[in-house]
């Protein structure tokens, strides 16, 4: 009966993503049939949903979604991921890396329309020698590799609170999937192809490009400095960075304050709020710890189990929406909870450019005047070999930890 209760409300949340519900509406249903189904009261149902949404986590994050909203708009107003883009092209050792460095850059700042950016440069550079189809899906693929590990991005804010996950943790030990995400496309579809060489900035000193390229990233690296080496919380990153942003740059008064109005977007706030109610209601429900004792007499491994729920629902749905679902309730039923973070968070990533409602996907295909169709053909052969690889880099890693 349990399973079934958590299948009614995990088919609800896919249900409605389907017919175009926001996620935060979406979750939100979710949540009051959790409270139905599991009969809670009334009065405890609303003072948790009370307390959540003025605790402390919930705060936190959202005070970090806005800030990073709004050091996306201020980077972007200063014109500096296309000065980037320029310089570390003419760093990058050979043409065919320096070819994806515009959608791993533009895949710094957590934007969907970002990855217009990066097929705007890429399209502009690559159209004589590679075919539509290709550069679609290249600029939409490297432009996520960055979503996977940096915490500048909602979904792994997300992760991290609702599994207990350090950040600068997280970051470390999403390293060799980064690396084989980045390596696998490379070898299949760049390796081999006839990339021009680019004469821009290639007669400045390496040093000087160096300088250039840091000097126009230089709060993205910022904050991951902050949370790897010293080990500051990611708010505390976030804003101390944007005040050293605000400090050099010294915007207009009426320009700072259309970009701080501009940056409240609703959308995603109550994305955050929404699922930390959720996934506060269901922990009070106990159904986790009911159905651990329903999984431990399962016969196929539980990795594999929760892999599976977390790689088609990503598909069916979107990666945020398992986040609260399932991650909590799997951390908690295994030998390694670490290692199940960074597995679920991996074959969630990688899903998510398998799921035919990403946006992200969408822009680029219309952007590029090809079908999504051509673009996940070109994505399967390297999802499936990431999928073994990333089932390998589950098993070491529970070992280990």
């Amino acid at each position: 009966m349990i399973t079934l209760k958590l299948c009614l409300i995990f088919l609800l949340i896919i249900f409605l993503i389907r017919f175009r519900t926001p996620l935060w509406g979406a979750v939100t249903a979710a949540t009051i049939l959790a409270a139905i189904l599991f009969k809670m009261e009334p009065l405890l149902f609303l003072n948790e949903v009370k307390n959540t949404i003025f605790g402390i986590d919930c705060i936190k994050l959202l005070l970090i979604t806005y800030g990073l909203i709004l050091l996306q708009q201020l980077m972007e107003a200063q014109n500096m991921l296309s000065a980037a883009e320029k310089n570390l092209c003419a760093l990058a050792p050979n043409p065919k890396v320096g070819s994806v460095i515009s959608p791993i850059i533009t895949g710094l700042l957590p934007s969907p329309a970002a990855v217009l950016i990066a097929g705007s440069m890429f399209k502009k550079r690559y159209e004589k020698v590679l075919p539509a189809d290709i550069m679609a899906f290249i600029t939409t693929y490297f432009r996520h590799i960055p979503e996977a590990l940096l915490p500048v991005y909602t979904n792994i804010i997300l992760i991290c609170a609702v599994t207990g996950t350090p950040e600068w943790k997280f970051l470390l030990l999403m390293l060799p999937y980064t690396v084989l995400n980045f390596l696998v496309p490379y070898f299949l579809y760049l390796k081999k192809a006839d990339m021009p060489e680019t004469s821009e900035y290639h007669d400045l000193p390496r040093r000087t490009l160096f300088f250039h390229a840091f000097k126009a990233l230089w709060p993205i690296f910022l904050i991951i400095i902050l949370i790897l080496c010293l080990h500051i919380e990611t708010v505390g990153a976030v804003f101390l960075t944007l005040l050293l942003f605000l400090l050099i740059n010294r915007f207009p008064f009426q320009k700072l304050c259309h970009f701080l109005k501009s940056s409240l977007n609703w959308n995603m706030l109550l994305m955050v709020i929404t699922i930390l109610t959720f996934t506060n209601i269901l922990s009070l429900t106990k159904a986790p710890d009911t159905l651990l004792d329903l999984c431990l007499g399962a016969k196929i491994p539980l990795f594999l189990i929760y892999g599976a729920i977390v790689f088609g629902g990503s598909i069916s749905s979107n990666f945020t929406a398992m986040i609260p679902t399932v991650f909590p309730l799997a951390v908690s039923t295994v030998g390694s909870p670490v290692a199940m973070t960074i597995y679920l968070a991996s074959l969630g990533h990688l899903a998510n450019q398998l799921c035919p409602t990403h946006i992200c996907i969408s822009l680029c295909a219309e952007q590029f005047k090809v079908s999504i169709n051509n673009i996940f053909r070109h994505t399967l052969p390297v999802s499936i070999i990431m999928l073994m690889a990333t089932t390998l880099l589950y098993l070491c890693m529970a070992v280990i930890f």
